[in-house]
């Protein structure tokens, strides 16, 4: 029965470890060009409806995509820092959970003393970090 609950701590670990990969592949490109047309679209409706003079009209969309591109640019460039702020976080647990798996490995190779040495499918109490 404890085998089961262990196996199943495993699995949501290596759950995790996957999760850790969908977060360097998410993508980010599309941020900038739906700020823009959303919020453009929102104030060329606006001013169509106000009647504002076609001259004026075309300067506010064009002021307006220039102004949102550069507040779309900022947010992707934002966004994408932190992705990668929580890459490396997730890569550095990872790794120190690998290393504190080795060395619970080497020391129950170390108590055994004897010449036996200890399986890969071996649970180990630093497996059950996380």
């Amino acid at each position: 029965m404890s085998t089961d609950i262990e196996n199943s701590e495993k699995n949501e670990n290596l759950e995790k470890f996957d999760n850790i990969e969908a977060i360097k592949q998410i993508n980010t490109k599309l941020i900038t060009p739906l700020i823009v047309l959303s919020a453009t679209s929102v104030i060329a409706i606006f001013t169509y409806f106000k009647r504002y003079p076609v001259g004026d009209w075309f300067i506010i969309v064009f002021a307006s995509v220039v102004i949102f591109l550069i507040i779309g640019s900022i947010t992707e460039k934002m966004i994408t820092r932190f992705l990668e702020i929580n890459y490396e976080k997730a890569m550095a647990e990872k790794a120190e959970a690998e290393r504190i798996a080795e060395e619970a490995r080497a020391a129950m190779e170390a108590e055994a003393g004897d010449g036996t040495q200890v399986s890969e499918n071996q649970d180990f109490p630093a497996d059950n970090i996380f």
